[in-house]
């Protein structure tokens, strides 16, 4: 069955904005002494106590100099294209461990240097504040001593340089719901202020699902379900999606306009989560369940296949992932085995080309194996199809999703 669905497009890889850090980093050139906006209270230090107890070598340098070589360290990642795949008329795909190498760069800056005392400072149009740039540099710190993930200190640096926290999705514009053990139960949700639209609450393999009044509570189930087989063969995946605030938020409408973190957003199936984004999205409309047999794709399982990319393996830095998967791509797609006929919603001005092909090869690739229903995908839609079409790609599914039995939609036969 053919769908529109979203290719993934986290805001911080998006082309447009890369141009727009590109002139962030020409205007911080031109900085000058009356771009310094208020000063602090006299020697006042903006070292965080807990990084200089870890770096004490860390020297302080002057706050535009600081700002300038950061906003250039932060560019040389985004741009990084070491993974990527960069079609013949320039498409790019963009692909690898970000949250590592930016967490890597974070390290280096916080463990070599520091700004002069500032307390505010124009970059462009933009006031940065110390006090963001502390919470950042604490965040850095915190996370390296404890070992957690690097997402709070990603969101942070975000919030610090004013990148990309205009986007309403932002994870510095909401405040996370907490983590609790529902089981197979839907509850009240916890909703924190802002996102009251989310009444309905369960949790399920480290991930939240919240959904409003109109999502049916069987499709929670149904999805929750399915995210509980999709990580059974890698359950050290399910830590790492809780402690990174992993949340779908479902919506039974046209579009994700509906959300409140996505007012100005109009995607009809939904959108993954990366990792400083509030949450991935789903249609509720588009899963099958008891009362809703729908015999097409899934936008739980293909975003989350998204997410995890995005999250758990930008995480854990798995470069086997990142070194295979676009190869394998794009000999499926020359050789005629990945099926290119879906549409995707695209931004205004972009066209469906060989880059978007190659992006979504894999989830949906994964969609189709989890699922394992004929007819469902117009690709790869069993594991019999992919073992005899796609036998490598087999293989890199089975290394980190599962390969027991489990049937999708139970039921759907009767009531197709």
């Amino acid at each position: 069955m053919l769908r529109l669905m979203r290719k993934y497009r986290s805001p911080a890889a998006s082309l447009g904005l890369i141009l727009l850090l590109t002139s962030v980093v020409a205007a911080c050139n031109a900085t000058s002494s009356d771009s310094l906006g208020s000063a602090p209270p006299s020697g006042l230090s903006n070292q965080v106590e807990s990084c200089a107890l870890l770096f004490p070598q860390a020297k302080e340098i002057p706050v535009a100099d600081y700002i300038h070589a950061l906003e250039e360290k932060a560019l040389m990642v985004y741009e990084n294209q070491t993974y990527s795949y960069v079609s013949p008329e320039g498409g790019v795909a963009k692909n690898g461990p970000y949250a590592t190498w930016f967490f890597e760069m974070f390290l280096n800056d916080v463990s070599t240097s520091y700004p002069s005392s500032f307390g505010s400072f124009k970059l462009g149009d933009n006031l940065l504040l110390a006090e963001d740039y502390r919470s950042y540099a604490a965040e850095v710190c915190s996370e390296h001593s404890n070992g957690v993930s690097p997402r709070g200190a990603r969101i942070a640096f975000e919030k610090f340089m004013n990148q990309f926290t205009d986007w309403s999705g932002h994870a510095s514009r909401w405040e996370s719901f907490p983590y609790i053990e529902t089981g197979a139960e839907i509850i009240t949700a916890p909703s924190p202020a802002g996102l009251e639209h989310y009444t309905k609450y369960i949790t399920g393999a480290g991930v939240v699902f919240v959904g409003g009044a109109a999502v049916p509570d069987a499709s929670m189930l149904a999805a929750r379900e399915s995210v509980i087989y999709l990580t059974s063969a890698r359950p050290e995946f399910r830590s790492i999606l809780k402690e990174n605030e992993v949340r779908i938020s479902m919506f039974a409408a046209d579009d994700t306009s509906v959300l409140p973190e996505y007012a100005d957003e109009h995607e009809p199936g939904g959108f993954a989560m990366g990792m400083t984004d509030a949450s991935m999205t789903a249609n509720a409309n588009w899963l099958c369940y008891p009362g809703n047999w729908d015999g097409g794709g899934n936008p739980v399982i293909h975003e989350m296949v998204h997410t995890i990319n995005h999250v758990v393996f930008e995480q854990l830095n798995e470069t086997y992932f990142y070194e295979r998967v676009f190869d394998l791509a794009v000999k499926a797609i020359e050789d005629g085995v990945f099926g290119t006929a879906f549409s995707q919603k695209l931004g205004e001005g972009q066209t469906q080309g060989m880059s978007e092909y190659v992006g979504e090869y894999w989830a949906m690739a994964v969609e189709g194996y989890i699922m394992n229903r004929p007819g469902f995908k117009d690709t790869h839609d069993t594991r019999e199809w992919i073992a005899e079409n796609d036998p490598e790609l087999l293989q890199l599914i089975q290394r980190y999703f599962p390969s027991t039995e489990w049937e999708y939609c139970p039921g759907y036969g009767d009531h197709s």
